[in-house]
């Protein structure tokens, strides 16, 4: 492996997600920097998730554990000198790997500035609003870094309870930023509001987005009660403070914390 061009994992945790997928590969089939390995950790999806991947040459890794047990086997699995974390709906824009391996080197990992792919839409445009505010105010603790040292982001997991892997199917991502802080804070970030380094396709409509948070809920208190990380999960799940110089995003902020709040309450409750 070259040492000016070390070889970069991509880890891409997919269930039943032919809808966004493709668009996803898509745009990192079109990266400006070219050594990179795409795993797809796929919890035995039933649609066309898997042909999607092969289309792609993604390396496919089958896993029936929750979220938490995908990303580790993915991290163990990878060959990278760092790790990538994508979803499956999100769209990173053509130079940020190649601006991350450059940035990487005065830190441990990165977060990689982030808005709402379609915002367009009304729906998306609140999700906007809500990571413009949250990007913004990173006391917020929401703010999650998605490029890594594959050699740090190891000895954080390394940290996780065995018992947590296949009941955390939610916060996954939470937990780790929470064990990889203790190591180091030497967090950078690349992107901007004007040219964020990733996308995320938001739910378009209500139906989506009750189904999402729904389970979102049920999942939540299924690793709550596993009585690991509970502060850090009621800590995530709070409003945003208002600003009133961002008025119009705290606002916005506040909406959508109403329309996510309700179905994720319902499946906490009832699910």
């Amino acid at each position: 492996m070259a040492i000016n061009n070390p070889l970069v994992s991509i880890q891409i945790p997919t269930y039943n997600s032919e809808r966004t997928l493709r668009g996803t590969l898509e745009a990192i089939k079109k990266q400006n920097y070219s050594n990179i390995e795409v795993i797809i950790v796929d919890g035995y999806s039933k649609d066309q998730t898997l042909k999607i991947a092969g289309e792609y040459n993604c390396r496919v890794i089958m896993c029936r554990g929750g979220l938490m047990e995908a990303r580790i086997v993915g991290i163990k699995k990878s060959k990278g000198r760092y790790v990538l974390f994508i979803d499956s709906d999100q769209i990173i824009h053509q130079a940020s790997i190649e601006k991350a391996i450059e940035k990487i080197k005065d830190y441990y990992y990165l977060w990689l500035y982030e808005r709402a792919y379609n915002k367009e839409k009304i729906l998306p445009s609140l999700y906007d609003a809500d990571r413009l505010l949250t990007q913004k105010y990173l006391g917020e603790g929401v703010v999650l870094p998605r490029f890594f040292r594959k050699d740090v982001l190891s000895k954080a997991v390394s940290r996780i309870p065995k018992g947590i892997y296949e009941v955390c199917r939610a916060h996954e991502h939470l937990v780790i930023f929470h064990e990889i802080k203790k190591i180091s804070k030497k967090m950078g970030v690349i992107g901007t509001k004007e040219e964020p380094a990733v996308e995320h396709i938001e739910p378009s409509n209500f139906l989506i987005l009750f189904k999402k948070q729904y389970r979102w809920g049920k999942t939540t208190r299924e690793f709550y009660e596993k009585g690991f990380y509970q502060n850090l999960i009621s800590k995530k799940n709070r409003f945003r403070r208002f600003y009133k110089e961002d008025i119009v995003w705290s606002i916005k902020s506040f909406i959508l914390r109403v329309f996510r709040g309700i179905p994720y309450k319902l499946g906490y409750w009832f699910g």
